[in-house]
């Protein structure tokens, strides 16, 4: 699994800064630390970017408008972290909601109709989960709601990259929306990986980059204005 997040991230790299070798950017998404160790080579038959790529298949089967988030998301702008689980956020129709059942029952991930509707008329904001069977790799589906108006903001914006051999292109988060679900998050859990996953955001798409104004107006409305004011100031460093 390391293999392909750092393969993807190598490649993703040099997508967006074309002056970077090979080598360079393999050793920058080499990086990654996991278990407070430098990451290591496993997984040599990419299970994983299989798995990433059956999933993106029943998705673009069935037509369904989705994106993709968490680590893999984070893949795409240059970030090799570990991960045994696949995000999407899907706008998902009631008319469609069968056909995407069968299609990831035919990849080895059972999830029945039923319990996609009951998750939709839910009024928890719960994922799909689903298991590949073959692997054992974890899917989470974020399903579109009427009252979201964040999660249909980063649809309508989302971003087709191309992630290289074994994946693919695949539609993607803004870096803009993928720094707006961090910071959710990090205010929801603590958990600093959300900061380290910013600041690489950050840091390869380029502050300048960003548009300032969609970002700003969204956390100001979401009320992370001090959430990413602590953000900003730790990954400046002491030194401003």
């Amino acid at each position: 699994m390391i293999r392909i997040a750092e393969e993807v991230a190598s490649y993703r790299l040099r997508t967006l800064r074309p002056d970077l070798t090979e080598g360079m950017s393999l050793g920058l998404a080499r990086k990654a630390i996991v278990g407070g160790r430098e990451a290591v080579a496993e997984d040599p038959h990419h299970e994983f970017g299989t798995f990433v790529r059956e999933v993106l298949d029943a998705l673009e089967e069935t037509g369904v408008t989705y994106l993709v988030g968490g680590a893999v998301a984070v893949w795409g702008w240059g970030e090799a972290r570990t991960t045994r689980g696949f995000d999407v956020v899907v706008d998902l129709p009631g008319e469609q909601m069968a056909k995407f059942s069968e299609a990831l029952e035919a990849r080895g991930m059972l999830v029945p109709v039923e319990v996609i509707l009951d998750l939709y008329i839910s009024p928890a904001d719960l994922p799909i989960n689903a298991i590949h069977k073959p692997t054992g790799y974890k899917l989470e589906v974020f399903l579109l709601r009427p009252e979201d108006a964040l999660r249909a903001s980063a649809l309508q914006r989302r971003l087709l990259v191309d992630f290289g051999p074994g994946i693919g292109e695949a539609y993607v988060h803004t870096p803009e929306d993928l720094i707006l679900n961090k910071l959710q998050y990090y205010g929801l859990s603590g958990q600093t990986k959300h900061i380290r996953d910013i600041g690489i955001i950050v840091a390869t798409v380029g502050d300048d980059s960003l548009e300032q104004d969609y970002l700003l107006q969204w956390i100001d409305r979401l009320d992370l204005t001090e959430i990413w004011l602590e953000i900003r100031k730790q990954l400046m460093g002491p030194d401003g």
